[in-house]
């Protein structure tokens, strides 16, 4: 060192540079993390954006999650054809935008506690009602149909209508669509009906196609953020804002109060589960392997067990229900051509879907078994089934305590 640095000043001034270092390093600490949200702006009334107004269900949640974590919000656009990618990517630690929970997503993703439910559904103009009279009508050649590129309609209406044209719309813009007499019909949802310009005839819908859960999607990674927004959902149903907030953009026909809200995040989780499952099947026969694998059913209810403290036995009776159905609807998957995802990626996904499921359970979600058998009706499987999952769900939380509701 230089010996002009020696002196008592010099030490001084070494003394004050090292408290300015350790406060600003304080200071750093103390600062407000970043939420990063994906969202696509053109998806009303989950999320929209107009003229750098951002408005919403989904904008609300957003909002109020940032402000009760403690974070600064970032938006992240989100273009619809590019979602899996960006998912893959992490361009963002959360997409709040109308997501519906799809197995293909839950492969490179993970969910969070879903909040909503909507149902896809075709719409034509009123002035066409006597032409198209069922859905029949819509799968023919010649019959064009319009519909948001890229998102998860896009894959409904592909899906579900193979013989007619499916003309991908970018930004949303099925109004704009429908104005056009080329198009024969538009496929939307019920919550996107329900906002749909006034300026503009409401179009007439047809019997809905598909039950979509709406979520936050994560990438896989984010373990402890996903827990955060599981437990923070369902404080904010507790607490009545988040039905508040879903009233307001969708309407009353939306409300669900926190009992309501849990059983359907429970039919969610296992919709989801179940639709990995042709998958599941395929990828054992790809392996070579049987769809029957007691020792991983083993080690599913064991980790099950371990992460439903709350109500451990009641747990093991619901995943004894729900691998019986598990291995039903592998049993009946067509063989497929190509290559999919491997058995240790689905079980992966799997996993993920359970530790979410798994909170709910620990939660003690309330309801008797006709109430559980109202929210079950949906999740694609027989009746026979659903009610033996009804009755497992209100079954004891342990063996030494009596059911928490009446079983009918």
């Amino acid at each position: 060192m230089n010996e002009r640095c020696r002196g008592p000043r010099s030490a001084r001034l070494l003394r004050v540079a090292g408290r300015v270092v350790v406060l600003l390093s304080l200071l750093a600490g103390c600062a407000p993390q970043t939420l990063r949200v994906g969202t696509s702006g053109d998806y009303p009334p989950f999320t929209s954006d107009v003229d750098g107004v951002r408005g919403g269900l989904d904008v609300a949640i957003a909002q109020r999650m940032a402000e009760d974590f403690g974070m600064e919000l970032q938006w992240v656009p989100l273009v619809w054809p590019e979602l899996a990618d960006a998912v893959v990517r992490g361009d963002f630690d959360v997409a709040l935008s109308g997501i519906t929970m799809r197995a293909d997503r839950a492969v490179i993703g993970r969910y969070a506690r879903p909040y909503a439910v909507t149902r896809a559904v075709p719409a034509i103009r009123a002035v066409d009602a006597k032409r198209v009279r069922a859905l029949a009508d819509l799968n023919r050649r010649g019959v064009r149909i319009a519909v948001n590129a890229g998102g998860h309609l896009e894959t409904v209406a592909r899906q579900r209508f193979p013989r007619a044209t499916i003309v991908p719309v970018a930004d949303n813009r099925l109004a704009d669509a429908l104005s056009d007499k080329q198009i024969t019909a538009i496929i939307t949802d019920t919550a996107e009906l329900e906002a749909w310009p006034a300026d503009q005839a409401p179009p007439t819908a047809l019997p809905p196609l598909s039950v979509d859960d709406k979520a936050p999607l994560l990438p896989p990674d984010r373990v402890e953020l996903a827990a955060r927004i599981d437990e923070w959902l369902m404080a904010r149903e507790d607490d009545g804002w988040l039905d508040t907030e879903r009233v307001r953009a969708l309407g009353g026909a939306a409300t669900m109060d926190p009992a309501a809200a849990s059983r359907q995040a429970v039919a969610a989780w296992v919709r989801l589960r179940l639709a990995l499952m042709p998958d599941v099947a395929a990828a054992k026969r790809a392996a070579g392997q049987p769809i029957e694998d007691k020792e991983q059913e083993v080690r599913v209810l064991a980790r099950v067990r371990e992460q439903v403290p709350n109500a451990p036995d009641r747990a093991v009776a619901v995943y004894t229900e729900l691998i019986a159905m598990a291995k039903a609807v592998q049993e009946k998957a067509p063989p497929r051509a190509g290559a999919g995802p491997s058995l240790n990626t689905l079980r992966a996904a799997l996993g993920r879907i359970d530790e979410s499921l798994c909170r709910e359970l620990d939660q003690r979600p309330r309801g008797s078994v006709a109430d559980w058998r109202t929210a079950m009706q949906e999740v694609g499987a027989p009746q026979a089934a659903i009610d033996r999952l009804a009755t497992a769900l209100t079954s004891p939380a342990s063996k030494d305590l009596a059911p928490e509701e009446p079983l009918d």
